[in-house]
């Protein structure tokens, strides 16, 4: 009987090492972040993920379905689309959705519940992601940067800048050191604003960046690029600071 209640504990005891190991696992790959609050007053959520920790079965105990396109992806991109996913996952119970799987549709956008929009973006070590069930808002947009080296921006200037940006450029240069980075981010979210009513793609030249200040950056649109938004459309994109990160937003109604 002795030997019996000593396999017993013993069986009882190595239960709980795993379920504690698995947890401490769990919590050095993803826990929530702080980095960056939302200027929007939108439902937000951020996570900090650590991809040296990540695992493929983290999939199935977050309950966030594998999709097929990540077979062959490197464990970095598995590791962002999971912490993409959980943020998702997050945000939308703040609205009382729950348990919904935001996939992606043959475009890559995500694919949200009726009457919802939102946005996701991870980068290096962070993800985000944030919603809106108010009718007036038809697109969101949020982007995360690691801050691009000097060099970097140099080469890059003139494949993110418009013609006639080069004064804002010059302007937001005089007040941070990754002006390009910045710019590149709110582009990024501009179109991911934008994407669910011009249903197609948009270059960077499309918008160019015509006043700002050390919040927010505005934008004009240069061209017609949908019934809605007509040549000279004006997007605001709020942006942050944090360490190496930029962080962008917009919305459009």
């Amino acid at each position: 009987m002795d030997y019996l209640k000593h396999h017993f504990w013993l069986a009882i005891i190595n239960i709980h090492f795993f379920i504690i190991y698995g947890l401490i696992i769990y919590k050095m790959w993803l826990k929530t972040a702080n980095f960056f609050q939302s200027q929007l007053g939108f439902p937000f959520y951020s996570t900090h993920f650590n991809v040296d920790h990540f695992e493929l079965k983290n999939f199935t105990k977050i309950g966030i379905i594998f999709p097929d396109k990540l077979n062959n992806a490197v464990v970095k991109r598995q590791a962002e689309y999971l912490a993409g996913r959980v943020c998702a996952k997050n945000v939308l119970s703040t609205i009382g959705i729950k348990n919904f799987q935001v996939i992606s549709g043959e475009d890559r956008a995500p694919i949200w519940p009726a009457k919802v929009c939102g946005s996701i973006t991870h980068t290096q070590s962070i993800a985000a992601a944030i919603v809106s069930s108010n009718p007036d808002i038809v697109g969101l947009g949020i982007d995360i940067e690691c801050s691009m080296k000097e060099n970097q921006e140099k080469c890059l200037q003139s494949h993110i800048l418009a013609h006639d940006e080069k004064n804002s450029f010059s302007k937001l240069s005089k007040l941070y050191s990754n002006p390009l980075t910045i710019i590149f981010s709110a582009k990024e979210s501009i179109y991911k604003a934008l994407y669910p009513t011009v249903r197609k793609f948009f270059d960077f030249n499309a918008v160019t960046l015509i006043e700002l200040d050390d919040k927010k950056l505005i934008f004009i649109i240069n061209k017609p690029l949908a019934v809605k938004i007509p040549q000279g459309t004006l997007i605001t994109v709020y942006y942050q600071r944090c360490n190496n990160f930029v962080f962008t937003e917009c919305f459009f109604t």
